[in-house]
């Protein structure tokens, strides 16, 4: 009698801790969060991961409570021969099954690709090789390459100019090619009939374009001026007269911390100096934002060939139609410059 109910009482406890364990593995939340006010854990499993990295990956986050019960349910549902690279977020109150189903699944949650105040291919390819799982410098050797950028009807010269501003969405570990085919189709879609006509009728390529409204982008600090300043430049390419674009010269410089353009930056030889080369520089300064473009695209009309910053150290600027004006007004600009001690 009391071997039976010994049996009995075995055979219960190993219940209650079985149903113990399948609660705790399927159901209790699994997700250790950082504080009260973190409410999810973003990981990131690169392509090629075992399972034995993603346990490393996870552990490396602190991200779960638990781990033991983690990978007993990993291998009861298969997943740790089952590996799918991604950018997963674990929620709070997730439990193992929600967790291991999330992975497993490749159920991924996109990044966002924030293209902005980008100068050079490097700058760029650093994005998104920060941002994707993108080798940079695999892409910045492609963004270099004449036969790549060939491809693309540019040069390494234009090649930026063959992106266009703009917050994208991607999974994390999308290929580079597939990445390059969705921004070739942004590109295609802004560059539509209607915009290729205005920069034909300007008598300008869509690269042209773009260059140019990279100098608008780094001249103007108010987009409201952005049109007016675009129409200055038309009006100097229309008569041959160099742009005299002190962004071209930081740019070639690559000194973009300068304060003030000098002779340092002036005597520099380089098809960028558009002081001492008439037209548009080989290629854009940076890679402007669409309402840049469309300052150009739409360019103000004026007889305006001049402008200088206002003296007033508003950011805004005095315009003119003679040289004697802009000479008037760039003397007390520089003067203002000189008693703020801006070298």
């Amino acid at each position: 009698m009391k071997r039976s109910a010994t049996i009995l009482m075995l055979i219960l406890l190993i219940a209650v801790v079985g149903g113990v364990g399948i609660v705790y593995v399927f159901v209790l939340d699994n997700v250790q969060l950082a504080d009260k006010t973190q409410r999810t854990i973003s990981i990131k499993i690169p392509t090629g991961s075992s399972y034995a990295d993603v346990v490393r990956i996870l552990k490396s986050k602190n991200a779960l409570k638990n781990y033991n019960s983690f990978e007993w349910t990993c291998r009861l549902k298969g997943y740790d021969k089952k590996i799918r690279s991604g950018h997963y977020v674990l929620r709070s109150g997730k439990g193992n099954r929600a967790i291991v189903n999330l992975l497993k699944g490749g159920l991924q949650t996109p990044v966002q690709l924030v293209i902005y105040n980008i100068r050079t291919k490097e700058e760029f390819a650093g994005l998104v090789g920060r941002t994707l799982e993108i080798d940079s410098v695999a892409l910045l050797s492609k963004l270099s390459s004449q036969d790549f950028c060939r491809k693309y009807q540019t040069d390494t010269n234009n090649i930026l100019s063959r992106f266009i501003v703009d917050n994208y969405e991607f999974y994390w570990n999308v290929s580079e090619s597939k990445f390059l085919e969705k921004m070739q189709k942004a590109y295609a879609d802004y560059w539509n009939k209607e915009r290729k006509q205005i920069a034909t009728d300007l008598h300008f390529t869509e690269s042209q374009i773009t260059t140019l409204a990279s100098i608008v982008e780094k001249e103007v600090i108010f987009d409201k001026e952005m049109a007016t300043v675009a129409g200055v430049y038309l009006n100097r390419l229309r008569i041959n007269m160099p742009l005299q674009a002190d962004p071209t010269l930081v740019f070639a410089r690559k000194d973009f911390t300068a304060k003030r353009v000098t002779a340092y930056h002036k005597e520099y030889d380089t098809p960028y100096n558009t002081y001492k080369y008439a037209g548009l520089p080989p290629g854009p300064i940076c890679m402007p934002r669409k309402k840049s473009i469309e300052a150009v695209l739409h360019a103000e009309a004026h007889r305006y060939l001049y402008f200088c910053a206002n003296p007033d150290m508003s950011g805004y600027s005095i315009f003119s139609e003679s040289y004697e004006d802009q000479m008037r007004v760039a003397a007390m600009y520089r003067k203002k410059l000189d008693a703020m001690n801006i070298r």
